[in-house]
């Protein structure tokens, strides 16, 4: 089973708070996250953060809907996938570090495995496309 992995940190000119509640927000991310289409916050936890929640998403190797559990720290968002179509694992976080007067230092690191009979090479770069799309976003829709 093909595992891929990817991560990329850049800074975004907004308060962490900022930046954290953009990332919670995941049934906002189709405003931000190009591949993704549809997502659906199916349960919270007790303080409101997303627990779970379903996506429909798009990429060169094909459309994709799955389903994914979340973990919270005050710096932190972590993933992992509950159940997938085309993916077999998903692993991932965002990680913030508070760089001072208004600005935050974002980390993007996803992990995905699948069965899907691709070249390492175009699964690499299909990866290393998907996370930096991500975090070009996030970063452009919250400078906004």
């Amino acid at each position: 089973m093909p595992t891929d992995h990817a991560t990329e940190t850049l800074v975004v000119a907004a308060p962490t708070n900022r930046v954290l509640a953009v990332i919670r927000d995941v049934e906002g991310q189709p405003n931000w996250v190009k591949e993704v289409l549809e997502a659906e916050v199916l349960e919270k936890h007790d303080d409101g953060t997303p627990a779970t929640a379903h996506f429909t998403a798009t990429s060169p190797v094909g459309n994709d809907s799955y389903t994914l559990a979340y973990e919270h720290a005050p710096d932190a968002m972590t993933w992992s996938l509950i159940k997938g179509r085309l993916q077999t694992g998903q692993d991932g976080a965002y990680m913030l570090r508070d760089l001072g007067h208004g600005k935050t230092e974002v980390t993007f690191d996803l992990t995905i495995r699948h069965n899907l009979p691709l070249p390492g090479f175009l699964r690499g770069r299909v990866i290393k496309g998907l996370v930096h799309s991500t975090v070009s976003g996030l970063k452009a829709f919250v400078e906004a």
